[in-house]
């Protein structure tokens, strides 16, 4: 049994995917389509042949047509929502579904971003360096559209860096995380907050570890990343 099998996953599903609007006429945007199915399901198919067996969807704009769909084609894995009447930033919904784990870590990631990664090494890793948490991070060529990662050669992170406009190469955040349970009592937030502008600074120093990850990192956020995806993502199709 992998470590993956009894490891909970958190998916974020509920941004409001303003860029991405003249693709999905304002729909949420993790409905959009990548090799003919939702890219919520093409993520969860990819996660599950890996053993992942228990998401947590944190659902908010255009929830209902999420669960519902969710649900008809759950494909017999363990799917619960966590459902935000207002939105709570990328932290805030993490922190909330959080109360929904049964695992003593967890996987985080964002819903609208795909990197082809091998999640159980993540795991391992995680149990292996005691981290408080360890994301997923890739070295691009051009990171100037990119918050940057600054990263110890014992592999923790030291720093983050806000966009500079002549940076070249560099480590970039990939979307997934691993993260203890109790994390979210290790800095104060308020209620609604982000995981990489609030939290995840505020962990430098406290058991926090880059898992460095070679393939290519893509989100679906704007109409010329998602029609990236939609041609080069089918290659990581998992047929059920």
């Amino acid at each position: 049994m992998s470590n993956l099998s009894n490891t909970d996953i958190i998916i974020l599903a509920g941004g409001l995917g303003k860029r991405l609007r003249s693709v999905t006429g304002g729909s949420q945007k993790v409905l959009a389509e990548i090799d003919g199915k939702p890219f919520i399901t093409f993520l969860m198919e990819y996660i599950a042949s890996q053993g992942g067996q228990r998401f947590i969807l944190c659902t908010g704009h255009g929830a209902d047509k999420v669960e519902e769909f969710i649900q008809k084609n759950s494909r017999g894995l363990e799917i619960i929502f966590s459902r935000e009447e207002e939105p709570l930033g990328t932290g805030g919904a993490i922190k909330k579904g959080s109360s929904l784990v049964k695992s003593e870590i967890f996987i985080a990631m964002n819903g609208d971003c795909f990197c082809g990664l091998d999640y159980n090494a993540l795991i391992d890793f995680h149990k292996q360096h005691k981290a408080q948490a360890a994301i997923a991070v890739t070295k691009i060529d051009d990171a100037r559209q990119y918050g940057t990662i600054k990263i110890s050669p014992q592999k923790q992170i030291i720093a983050f860096k806000e966009k500079q406009p002549m940076l070249a190469a560099a480590f970039i955040n990939a979307g997934t995380y691993c993260l203890n349970h109790r994390v979210f009592s290790t800095v104060q937030t308020p209620e609604k907050f982000s995981m990489e502008y609030d939290f995840f600074p505020h962990l430098v120093g406290k058991g926090f570890y880059a898992f460095e990850v070679e393939n290519k990192f893509i989100d679906i956020g704007t109409p010329e990343r998602y029609a990236w995806a939609r041609e080069n993502l089918k290659k990581y199709a998992i047929r059920f």
